[in-house]
């Protein structure tokens, strides 16, 4: 249930991850050699979670994230807390780097997550440091299943991504219980034909069941160095199904594509659910000035309702060097003044 009721017009949010500081990278080599213990760790991942999350307060976002700066990728990390899954060597070692040098699994045995995925320990810390709206997204049932080959335990990914949709449950609830008030679940393998859309909703559905929160859906096209997942990237066949979704907030992306299918939104949500808008191109390496989000907004503004339009970049920052990210989110809190101004 949207519970918002203190946001300015065109709130503006972080979509979960933040530009990764450059000496994180040096500890997780050190960490991959075994030189850090598990006080070093936590230290280290405590000071990058406080960094990104005064940085967000400084660009003056009104919903911020503790960056992510625990997880490797948005999405990676969680298969260390499951059970019955193995890691699998790439099948490609040579070469560009792609999306499929991504970590990849098996299944061994049923999965299981009997310790939790982690978040309620990411936002214990987060709430400790912040007074601002906090976002905690999660990965979805089927982004999780595309990376899993079923082995001889399910019969395909669509039966994985049911097998997860209890253990995901779970952990929102959890968070919920342990003080989050807004989640988004990312969904970018939606996009993907793998699970039929009806399963996705329902999937979709079945995860936020009785999660008492601000149900946020982030659906992109991929972000992989700076680079689209995904060839043809339309929300046409998916549209459709926008209102079945059990979603307060569609965080869809449009910078990237040129603002492409700014009115796809209108044609198909509910007419209570928000749409946080991509207007800024985190696969550019470029600072959008406030006036190019500014003109890309107006777009939007077209066809959607201003009092339903949030403003975000297309995806995370997590492929995004620290300092572009900064001054992306600056530039997108500026812009957000700027067109409160007119309204």
């Amino acid at each position: 249930m949207y519970h918002y009721t203190d946001l300015p017009a065109f709130p503006t949010q972080v979509i979960g991850s933040y530009g990764t500081p450059g000496w994180l990278f040096v500890v997780r080599e050190a960490m991959k050699r075994g030189e850090l213990g598990s006080v070093d760790i936590n230290e280290v991942f405590d000071d990058a979670t406080m960094l990104a999350i005064m940085e967000q307060e400084e660009a003056g976002l009104d919903v911020i994230s503790d960056g992510e700066m625990r997880r490797f990728n948005f999405l990676v990390g969680f298969y260390d807390y499951m059970q019955g899954v193995e890691a699998v060597p790439w099948e490609r070692q040579l070469g560009y780097p792609g999306p499929d040098m991504i970590d990849a699994f098996i299944v061994r045995e049923p999965i299981q997550a009997p310790q939790g995925l982690g978040l309620v320990e990411e936002l214990e810390f987060a709430r400790r440091r912040t007074q601002r709206h906090l976002l905690t997204p999660l990965g979805g049932p089927v982004t999780f299943a595309f990376r899993i080959n079923p082995g001889e335990v399910y019969g395909d990914k669509r039966e994985i991504a049911w097998a997860l949709v209890p253990l995901l449950n779970k952990e929102l609830k959890d968070v919920v219980a342990a003080g989050a008030t807004h989640i988004q679940v990312d969904e970018p393998s939606a996009i993907d034909d793998f699970v039929p859309l009806a399963d996705f909703v329902d999937m979709f559905n079945a995860m936020v069941d009785g999660v008492n929160a601000t149900i946020g859906l982030h659906i992109c096209f991929g972000n992989f160095l700076g680079r689209p997942a995904v060839a043809h990237r339309t929300y046409e066949h998916i549209a459709p199904w926008f209102g079945k979704l059990d979603a307060d907030i569609l965080h869809l992306e449009f910078a990237n594509r040129g603002m492409w299918q700014a009115d796809i939104f209108a044609r198909y949500a509910r007419d209570d659910q928000f749409l946080s808008a991509g207007v800024v191109d985190v696969k550019a390496r470029a600072v959008e000035s406030p006036a190019i989000i500014v003109e890309r907004t107006r777009e939007l503004l077209k066809h959607n309702d201003a009092q339903r339009l949030w403003l975000s970049s297309d995806c995370g920052y997590s492929m995004t060097a620290r300092h572009v990210a900064r001054d992306k989110l600056r530039a997108l809190v500026q812009a957000a003044h700027i067109l409160r101004a007119e309204v």
